[in-house]
């Protein structure tokens, strides 16, 4: 037979043959191997089964009479673990086992008399791996859509933007032709609902951006791997063919991909808000209808927190506008008081900040204060709260943090601001900050019993106190000198009857001294 003969290109999947008759396991393994198929053999079905608990296969070839664990208690036992391995049982006495009742009652795809020659063998073989095919594409979308689903909460977080477009490129590129998504399990987050951790990188990873677009129509990337640097327009980054494929994609909406790129559009009605690129192509339709599941989730998430930003950031300095800090203030007091946990304040003061105005003009005062607001963020961690409490005055809540480490925190930020500057028209002026800090200690609760509730005048007075004692250090360490730290004394919760009602005013909750 000539087909016999011909050498067909790899498939690319993978069939398990068992049989107990060796002769036929070795001549059946090398037709289906010229076939182009990878195959494995087992000679019993303990073996059989081992392969299939250890390896992923396509199509189970399987002889049904075998001494000791025939072919229907493999599948039997398989089905316990595994739904999705397409099975065609192989017997040279197919009259004993009638072939309709036994694929209703094994879930099985075919039934091959082993006496119809291979010709047979090979068309039940197609069959199979066709079938095979097909249920793991429609498996591969289920659980496409069960993955967005999982991760959709972890998007719509209060988080930093640069980390919301990490995460999203990691799970694009773990999504776009990938044999299946990533898990969706992570440790919990401190300041919202778990968030799917990226995919760990592997050898020959798809790398890739997120582009967004900026006030001029460029696209600039502000998450990128590989080739992929932040800060670079997209299209100096992409060779000619490429910037097409995101030309026709932002064009037309839609999701292009060729043999080697993806371009998903960021769009939210009828605003483009930027695009996410992969090196690596779309395997399937199902798989592009799942991508455009995704990015739609993925522009709502921006969007979200491109306003809550417009809200809640001081656009100058990047840190939180006063009225936010003082809501999330009372939130960490609240928690520090149930854990119980310490809590440490820290406020700093921008030296001299009227001589640069005086000096170098409102211009330089502000780059003064940017910077300040810029070293503030880096000092600290994600979990960190840095808030601009008013003029050059920050505050900066500390969760679970003692003595220890709030002086850390301060004496960092000293660090980083010495040698910084700004121009003045005699020369640079340098740009310092006095620090003030206070600890709030753990409240002396006995732990075995959880404390009761308080009332909300009670944490709100506690708030006013320790803004009124760190703003007190602060005052000490401005009277020593510039680009000084001084800790008050550790600060215990006041009972509730010896705590003076919080003072309002119509500007804010809490007063400075």
């Amino acid at each position: 037979m000539p087909r016999l003969q011909n050498r067909v290109p790899v498939s690319g999947r993978i069939i398990l043959l068992v049989d107990d008759d060796l002769e036929y396991l070795a001549a059946t393994q090398r037709l289906l191997e010229r076939e182009g198929h990878q195959v494995l053999a087992a000679s019993s079905g303990q073996q059989a089964l081992r392969l299939l608990r250890d390896t992923q296969v396509d199509l189970l070839l399987l002889d049904y009479f075998m001494p000791g664990f025939n072919g229907e208690a493999v599948v039997t036992e398989l089905r316990q673990f595994n739904q999705l391995v397409q099975v065609i049982l192989q017997t040279g006495y197919a009259s004993e086992q009638p072939p309709r009742e036994l694929m209703r009652r094994f879930d099985i795809q075919g039934y091959f008399d082993k006496s119809d020659g291979p010709e047979k063998l090979l068309l039940w073989t197609d069959v199979g791996l066709k079938a095979a095919q097909t249920v793991q594409l429609l498996e591969k979308s289920r659980q496409g859509l069960r993955y967005v689903l999982n991760v959709t909460p972890a998007l719509h977080k209060i988080q930093p933007q640069e980390d919301l477009l990490h995460g999203l490129l990691a799970q694009m590129c773990g999504l776009i032709g990938s044999a299946a998504p990533p898990a969706a399990t992570s440790a919990p987050a401190s300041d919202g609902p778990p968030a799917p951790p990226a995919p760990a990188p592997v050898p020959g990873a798809a790398t890739g951006c997120v582009a967004m677009l900026d006030e001029g129509g460029v696209l600039v990337i502000r998450a990128g791997s590989g080739p992929y640097v932040p800060g670079q327009p997209l299209p100096n980054c992409l060779p000619p063919a490429q910037q097409r494929l995101v030309s026709i994609a932002l064009e037309q909406a839609a999701i292009r991909s060729d043999e080697r790129f993806t371009v998903v559009p960021l769009q939210l009605r009828q605003s483009m808000l930027g695009v996410i690129c992969v090196d690596r192509p779309v395997g399937s339709a199902a798989e592009m209808e799942l991508l455009g599941i995704f990015a739609n989730q993925a522009a709502v998430a921006i969007q979200n927190l491109q306003l809550y930003a417009i809200a809640t950031l001081d656009p100058l300095t990047g840190a939180y506008v006063r009225r936010f800090l003082e809501i999330w203030l009372l939130r960490e007091l609240r928690a520090a008081f149930r854990s119980p946990k310490p809590l440490a304040v820290l406020m700093a003061d921008l030296d001299g900040l009227k001589q640069i105005n005086d000096t170098a003009g409102h211009l330089a005062g502000d780059q003064a204060l940017a910077m300040m607001g810029r070293v503030l963020r880096q000092a600290t961690r994600g979990s960190d709260v840095v808030g601009r409490f008013g003029g050059d005055e920050f505050v900066v809540l500390l969760p679970d943090t003692a003595a220890a480490g709030g002086l850390r925190v301060g004496e960092r930020l000293l660090e980083s601001l010495r040698g910084q500057s700004v121009s003045g028209p005699d020369g640079p002026l340098p740009v310092r900050c006095s620090v003030g800090l206070v600890v709030l200690q753990p409240p002396a609760l006995d732990t075995a019993v959880p404390p009761g509730p308080m009332s909300g005048d009670y944490f709100q007075g506690m708030a006013q106190l320790v803004i009124q004692q760190a703003d007190q250090a602060l005052y000490r360490a401005k009277q020593i000198h510039a680009g000084q730290l001084v800790a008050a004394p550790a600060l215990a919760w006041a009972p509730a009857a010896n705590l003076a009602p919080p003072q309002p005013t119509s500007a804010s909750t809490f007063t400075s001294s």
